[in-house]
C-alpha cells in the first residue's frame, strides 16, 4: 500500500495530528496517543513520507482544485511472490496543470507503479541498467498515449525508483528530485544529483520545439513558454515546460514526454565519500568511518520556487537522522508553510501553487 499524500491544512485529522507532532521530537513520538497521529498513517513514516498543500487560484475556497500528485511505494513489489521486494522503493511527484491537469495527474500517480511493476517482472537475470533505463522511458510514454488528455490537461512527472544499490531518476517537466549524502559524524548534508527543470529556453528543447513548428515565449522577466492553442478554450496557452505527460496540443509543437533518466550506484557514491575522506588533510578522527546516509527528495515547483534546495536536505536530514530532530512528517509540513509563507509575501494572497513533496531514505550505514 502506498503512502499518499494528505493535505496539512485543509484536511482536519490531518492538521490536528501534525500539530500533535510538533510538540515532540522524533525520538518521543511514542509518547504520543497513536489513535491521534492515525490520520497520517497513510502518508508516513520516520523514514518515508509525502505531504501536500492545496493552492489558491482565486475564487471560494471550496472551488480550490489540488493538481499536484505523490506517492511513495516501499516495499515496491512486482510480483506475487517477490522475494526481492524488500529491495524495492519507489517515489515521486506529479504536478498537473492546465483544465483537467488534476485526471492527468490522478491516471498517472495511480498507474504507473502498476506499469513499471509489469514491465520489471518479466526482465531477464541478464538485464542491465540500459534496460531499466528504457523501461522507465517507455512508462512515462505509454502514460502520455493514454492519460485523459483529449481535450487539455497535463502533468509532470519526477519519480525516484530504488532497486538494491541502484538508484533511477526519471524526469520530465519541472518537478525536481535530488539525491543526497548526510555524513552523520558531521552533521552535514551535500546533494550530489539534481534532476534537470525541462524548460523551453534550454538550448536543446528550444531547438526541438522549433524543429516542430513551435514557438517558444521568452519574456525578458519572467519563465519560458511553449506557445501552442488550447482545444478545450480555443485560446492561445504558454506552457512552462518543455516535456510532461498529457498536453497532447502542445505536444503537436515540439513537448515530449520522454524522460531524462539517471543512475546511480549506491556503493560507488559510498566509496567516493570514503576516498574523498582519505585526501582531506583537515581529517578529524571519525574520517574513514561509514557514517554515510543517503536520501531523496522530489517536489512540485509550488515548494521548489520558494526554497533553497540546501534547507530542504537539512530539515529532512534532521529529521531523519538527528535525535533530537523533528519527526519527518513536521519536517516537510514546516518546508510546505515556508514555501506558502513565500508565495504569500510575492503574490499577497492573490495566488498559490498548489504544494507536494515526497521523501525517502535509500541507504543508511551497516551498524
Amino acid at each position: 500500500v502506498p503512502f499518499l499524500p494528505k493535505d496539512v491544512y485543509y484536511d482536519m485529522p490531518v492538521k490536528k495530528a501534525l500539530a500533535e507532532l510538533r510538540d515532540v521530537n522524533r525520538q518521543n513520538i511514542t509518547s504520543i496517543d497513536p489513535k491521534l497521529l492515525e490520520p497520517l498513517s497513510t502518508a508516513g513514516s520516520e523514514s518515508m513520507a509525502t505531504l501536500t498543500l492545496i493552492g489558491y487560484k482565486g475564487g471560494s475556497a471550496a472551488s480550490q482544485i489540488n493538481q499536484d500528485r505523490a506517492f511513495c511505494v516501499s516495499p515496491f513489489q512486482i510480483s506475487k511472490n517477490d522475494k526481492s521486494k524488500d529491495s524495492r522503493l519507489l517515489m515521486g511527484v506529479f504536478d498537473g496543470h492546465a483544465p483537467n491537469g488534476e485526471m492527468v495527474s490522478e491516471y498517472t500517480v495511480q498507474e504507473l507503479p502498476i506499469l513499471l511493476a509489469n514491465k520489471l517482472k518479466d526482465l531477464p537475470a541478464t538485464s542491465t541498467q540500459t534496460d531499466i533505463q528504457q523501461i522507465l522511458t517507455d512508462v512515462f510514454l505509454y502514460l502520455d498515449k493514454t492519460a485523459p488528455a483529449h481535450l487539455s490537461g497535463g502533468c509532470t512527472a519526477s519519480v525516484i525508483y530504488k532497486d538494491a544499490n541502484q538508484i533511477y531518476v526519471a524526469n520530465a517537466g519541472d518537478s525536481r528530485s535530488f539525491l543526497v549524502v548526510y555524513r552523520a559524524n558531521r552533521q552535514s548534508a551535500q546533494i550530489f544529483y539534481t534532476s534537470r527543470e525541462d524548460k523551453p529556453n534550454l538550448p536543446d528543447e528550444r531547438a526541438r520545439v522549433e524543429e516542430m513548428g513551435g514557438e517558444v515565449y521568452l519574456p525578458l522577466n519572467g519563465t519560458s513558454r511553449v506557445l501552442y492553442t488550447d482545444r478545450l478554450s480555443g485560446t492561445v496557452s504558454g506552457l512552462a515546460m518543455s516535456r510532461s505527460i498529457g498536453d497532447w496540443e502542445a505536444g503537436k509543437v515540439g513537448v515530449i514526454p520522454d524522460p531524462i533518466v539517471d543512475v546511480f550506484d549506491i556503493g560507488t557514491v559510498v566509496q567516493h565519500q570514503l576516498s574523498n575522506d582519505g585526501d582531506n588533510d583537515n581529517n578529524n578522527n571519525h574520517d574513514g568511518d561509514d557514517d554515510i546516509h543517503i536520501f531523496a527528495v522530489s517536489a512540485t515547483d509550488g515548494l521548489m520556487d520558494y526554497i533553497e534546495m540546501e534547507l530542504v536536505a537539512r530539515y529532512v536530514a534532521a529529521s531523519l537522522y538527528v535525535e533530537d530532530g523533528p519527526h519527518l512528517l513536521s519536517a516537510l509540513e514546516q518546508l510546505i508553510f515556508i514555501a506558502a509563507q513565500g508565495w504569500e509575501r510575492d503574490k499577497g494572497g492573490m495566488y498559490r501553487d498548489d504544494i507536494a513533496i515526497s521523501v525517502a531514505s535509500l541507504r543508511s550505514p551497516t551498524k
